[in-house]
């Protein structure tokens, strides 16, 4: 397995700025926040100083993080995401994460309905470049469970979509991690790791190996099944760049030890 951590960590801060510290950590890849993207090229016109900085650094992108809302916002939520599939195509990034909105899996079956036509036309639309899109498993969004995951797997059935399966957010809302695995495997394209403790009813991001998910079992297990892609570290805690390397210090630990 390769292990990447997303620029999301650095919100505020340049892309261009992020990436060396990332690479300094010791990283396989950088999965890239769309908005850095986004105020990348609305800098400098071009993802070109991109590519070549990422191709320097030895950084690989298994993924751009596009947002789009395809309940309230479609012909936009299209546009965004071609938008992204051209980034991951210029970038050498074979997944664009998918958010839907649409509130949750509870949602009325006209609103799947609508969800279901758009995105089957943006995965029509990516087909022909070689991009996958990625559901991520997400609250505030149809796929925010297995069952919600599942069921728009199924009611699209493209071949180009599938899962960046963010087994902490399935982990928070009650669900098995090994059984939404087992579930989920056969779509999966990437998969998100973070962890929190619950402190006084609230959440508070911590490392990876100290927060309420236990994660040796989920990493053993994606082993046994031959997982060969990558882990994306996603950190909303303070110091990201301690974190950056505190985090790829545990994922290795776990993959060796668990």
């Amino acid at each position: 397995m390769n292990i990447a951590m997303c620029t999301i960590a650095w919100k505020p801060t340049a892309i261009e700025t992020v990436l060396p510290i990332i690479a300094a950590a010791g990283y396989d890849g950088a999965e890239l926040w769309g908005p850095h993207l986004d105020r990348f090229v609305s800098e400098h016109d071009s993802l070109d100083p991109l590519v070549e900085q990422l191709a320097k650094l030895g950084l690989r992108v298994p993924m751009v993080s596009a947002y789009f809302d395809l309940v309230n916002e479609p012909d936009e939520g299209l546009a965004v995401a071609m938008r992204h599939v051209h980034y991951a195509l210029r970038l050498g990034a074979p997944f664009v994460r998918v958010f839907t909105g649409g509130g949750s899996s509870a949602a009325e079956p006209t609103v799947w309905d609508a969800v279901a036509d758009v995105l089957a036309e943006i995965c029509a639309l990516a087909a022909p470049y070689g991009v996958d899109l990625a559901l991520e498993t997400h609250q505030g969004h149809l796929h925010d469970s297995t069952s919600g995951t599942l069921r728009l797997l199924q009611m699209i059935k493209a071949p180009n979509l599938g899962v960046n399966l963010d087994i902490y957010n399935l982990f928070a809302i009650g669900e098995d991690p090994l059984a939404a695995l087992e579930q989920l495997a056969p779509w999966l394209r990437i998969v998100h790791l973070k962890n929190a403790r619950q402190l006084a009813g609230e959440s508070q991001p911590c490392g990876i190996a100290e927060g309420d998910l236990d994660y040796c079992p989920f990493l053993r297990a994606l082993r046994e099944r031959g997982y060969d892609g990558y882990l994306s570290v996603e950190w909303f805690g303070p110091e990201p760049e301690r974190a950056a390397v505190s985090e790829l210090a545990s994922i290795r630990q776990m993959l060796t030890t668990g």
